[in-house]
């Protein structure tokens, strides 16, 4: 018997860690699909705000940051599981991952951990806000509603931009600059925020959501999408006057994305189109080289990343 006790604890560590392991694995399907999209974006709005800091004042702005967008996901996948086993079958619900009532009592888990995590780093404000604005979203259903969803989609990422801002800035206050920038993302989103429902559109209707892509025409609501687009180019690089070679780049950049939307409307293509948007970090290092000042560079990464 006392031969076999080693091997029984090794097996129970191996179980361990393999169900840490899954734990973590499911934790991440649930922001798959925003962690190149959202993570990405919000963290290098901090470094060009805030400046690099040292590796683990960025080890905590990623993790209060990865928590913010958990707890929004886990809710919002809650509510939308009928629409994921369409469109993103993977995520954990519909992959029988973990259940329904196993996914509330993790929602409760993380929005607390949130709360705690703010209220240690200065931030109590703005998580409050952030769950104003998703349980707006979510529990209220705003999202469903054509004009609002966006605008209130702008809330959560302008408290994403603060909050790691504000971390990664060792709890220095904001400055005006970068006040600015975060607001000026969060009215380009609210005007632009509904590029991200055109892909989702089979999804949106089995659900009976009233998206802008299904209530107007795909003529008017393609070329709203496209007139803002371009209406902000223009206008960011009006007021920051960036290098010849930035403004060329990202007036052809907008170019390309405005063709790929207006070229073909089926949810295929509009998929294959959120590929142009992740080369916008590719324009913020060429930004940064050229020594653009930050808000052109927070503006344009917020906006565009927020399509996807």
């Amino acid at each position: 018997m006392a031969a076999m006790k080693p091997t029984g604890v090794r097996a129970s560590i191996t179980e361990f860690f393999r169900t840490a392991v899954s734990f973590l694995y499911t934790l991440y399907l649930f922001t798959k699909s925003d962690t190149l999209l959202v993570i990405v974006p919000m963290l290098t709005v901090a470094v060009v705000l805030a400046g690099p800091g040292d590796i683990y004042t960025f080890l905590i702005s990623f993790l209060w940051l990865e928590l913010h967008l958990l707890a929004f996901e886990i809710k919002n996948q809650l509510i939308g599981v009928d629409e994921d086993r369409i469109c993103k079958p993977y995520r954990p619900f519909p992959s029988d991952r973990i259940t329904l009532s196993q996914g509330n009592a993790l929602y409760y888990s993380v929005v607390a951990t949130c709360f705690l995590f703010s209220l240690f780093h200065g931030l109590l404000l703005v998580t409050s806000v952030y769950f104003l604005a998703t349980v707006s979203y979510n529990e209220f259903e705003l999202a469903a509603n054509p004009i609002a969803k966006s605008p209130i989609g702008a809330i959560g990422y302008m408290c994403y931009c603060w909050g790691t801002t504000y971390i990664l800035g060792q709890h220095v206050s904001l400055s005006m600059t970068s006040v600015k920038a975060i607001v000026a993302s969060g009215l380009i989103f609210s005007l632009t925020g509904h590029a991200q429902d055109f892909k989702d559109r089979s999804g949106d209707a089995v659900l009976g959501r009233k998206t802008i892509p299904i209530v107007f025409s795909q003529f008017t609501a393609r070329w709203s999408l496209v007139l803002a687009m371009f209406g902000f180019t223009w206008g960011l690089i009006i007021i920051w006057g960036p290098p010849m070679i930035v403004s060329v780049i990202f007036v052809l950049l907008s170019a390309i994305c405005s063709f790929q939307f207006l070229n073909d409307h089926s949810e295929v293509s509009d998929r294959k189109s959120f590929k142009w948007y992740e080369v916008r970090p590719v324009f913020f290092w060429l930004a940064f080289i050229s020594n653009i000042p930050p808000p052109i560079v927070m503006v344009d990464l917020c906006s565009f990343s927020s399509f996807i």
